[in-house]
């Protein structure tokens, strides 16, 4: 299950896990010393990276995220 909620620029993700998977996470989270956030986060991003290049999101939310990114690079610039 996920739940969204906007705040400006950032987006709070609430996420249900499995038992195994959240003592994975946390016992990472541990051994470095960071936050259970911060490595949700991580894992998050690199696996979105490679679901991207390896094609296996759909090209309509590519465009929507590109479509996304420019508008934000184009208010940056004003």
């Amino acid at each position: 299950m996920i739940k969204s909620l906007t705040r400006g620029t950032q987006v709070k993700l609430t996420v249900s896990v499995p038992p195994s998977l959240h003592v994975l996470l946390r016992s990472w989270a541990l051994c470095e010393g960071h936050e259970l956030t911060s490595i949700v986060l991580q894992c998050v991003e690199l696996s979105v990276r490679q679901l991207k290049s390896n094609g296996s999101i759909p090209n309509a939310a590519i465009r929507a995220y590109e479509g996304a990114c420019d508008e934000r690079l184009a208010v940056g610039e004003l």
